[in-house]
């Protein structure tokens, strides 16, 4: 009971700290957020839905500005509700389909625009710009967020490199580059994600020291993610760390290890899930939105397909998303371990071979379960993918001589 009274606490904190960061976002003046707005689409620094590409004119390379529009039209109309209803149900305007349409008729003042929200999110990414359009444009906030991300994935190298040497920071950066993460920096939409999967691969390598620390750590990622992310990729911040748990705790027993990474997998759900369900309940009692029924509503919609023919509409979904990773690249990654773990072979890590493959399924489950979801929006759910690559990578990797191959473990 101790132990439950525990996790109860911490996430009885968490939503008073979300509601509370909300509460404060929407005290702020509205007038230099929608300045900076301004600026940025007189410089042209969001183009049309049309115009969204990074690097290489493909799908997968694909920015979000449609819904990086939304969440600049939510941060322009901070408080102008009640405050309790611009903290739950998060107001925009619209008056068509296109937001970056939308939000560009709402800075030049368009008359007749409909009140539109987006209630059953917290949009804890909504808030945080707030804060940050208050001093800067879309732009440099960007920039900010790109040097963010590079400095993260640059101490990940590095601790990596010292706890479990340079073949697992090949692997982990491999399985990021793998799904374009270079395009999760420079998108308010991604990034969340990617900052909490580093941010808890970090605190993996340098606090976590025995499997009730590591469940704590995946319940509060869970909690984290539900709050920050759109439903891009959310299970990269349940993958990606435990992952590199997995690795870090091979003296441990095999069977004390498939209960922790059990135990903590189911922790990260709660985490992740109450704190959506949370949010519906307040948001419920507090506004005059049945924020819970129409929530339901559309967890029905996105976990669908088609009612004709269910296993052959899930079955696509899996697909279009594992379509869109590199596989040729992927085998040559694995042809490259394969050789090495032949010529320095280590017997002792069979288990965790095993245990890093049972990481790689959870993954492709997530779309097999949101089928509609993830076939629709394709283009960003399929870095969920990172998690399996990962799995797959480490489960060669384990599999190498540790001295034989200087892999280095402080």
């Amino acid at each position: 009971m101790k132990v439950v009274g525990k996790y109860i606490a911490v996430f009885l904190c968490l939503i008073a700290a979300y509601v509370l960061f909300g509460i404060v976002s929407n005290l702020l003046p509205n007038k230099p957020i929608i300045k900076n707005v301004a600026k940025t689409l007189e410089r042209g620094d969001l183009p049309s839905e049309t115009d969204c590409y990074a690097i290489i004119y493909k799908t997968e390379t694909k920015l979000d500005h449609f819904t990086d529009a939304i969440i600049l039209n939510q941060a322009c109309n901070g408080g102008r509700d009640s405050l309790m209803a611009s903290v739950l149900l998060v107001p925009r305007y619209v008056s068509c389909g296109y937001e970056c349409a939308n939000l560009r008729s709402f800075i030049s003042g368009e008359e007749n625009m409909t009140k539109s929200y987006y209630d059953r999110y917290w949009h804890g990414s909504t808030f945080l710009m707030r804060w940050l359009l208050m001093v800067t444009n879309y732009i440099s906030i960007r920039l900010l967020f790109y040097i963010l991300s590079s400095f993260l994935l640059l101490w990940v190298c590095v601790a990596l490199y010292r706890r479990l040497g340079a073949l697992v920071m090949c692997c982990y950066m491999m399985s990021l580059l793998l799904v374009n993460v270079y395009v999760m920096q420079f998108s308010i939409q991604y990034l969340p994600v990617l900052i909490i999967a580093l941010g808890s691969t970090l605190w993996v390598l340098y606090k976590v020291k025995k499997p009730s620390q590591m469940m704590m750590t995946l319940f509060v990622a869970g909690s984290l993610t539900a709050y920050f992310d759109l439903l891009t990729c959310p299970v990269m911040t349940w993958g990606l760390p435990l992952c590199v748990y997995v690795m870090l705790c091979e003296e441990d027993t095999f069977k004390r290890r498939l209960l922790s990474i059990g135990t903590s997998s189911v922790l990260w759900a709660v985490g992740y899930a109450f704190t959506w369900i949370s949010k519906w309940v307040i948001a419920s009692l507090f506004t005059s939105h049945n924020v819970m029924k129409e929530s339901v509503a559309q967890i029905m919609i996105r976990a669908g397909s088609t009612p004709e023919s269910v296993e052959i509409a899930r079955w696509a979904a899996l697909m279009k998303n594992m379509g869109l990773i590199a596989w040729g690249l992927v085998a040559i990654v694995l042809v490259v371990l394969t050789i090495i773990a032949i010529t320095h072979f280590r017997r002792k890590g069979l288990q965790t071979a095993l245990l890093s493959l049972f990481l790689a399924v959870p993954p492709l489950l997530w779309y097999l379960f949101a089928a509609n979801h993830s076939y629709i929006h394709s283009w960003f759910t399929y870095r969920s993918m990172s998690v399996v690559l990962l799995a797959i990578f480490l489960a060669e990797a384990s599999l190498v001589e540790r001295k034989g191959f200087r892999w280095r473990k402080v």
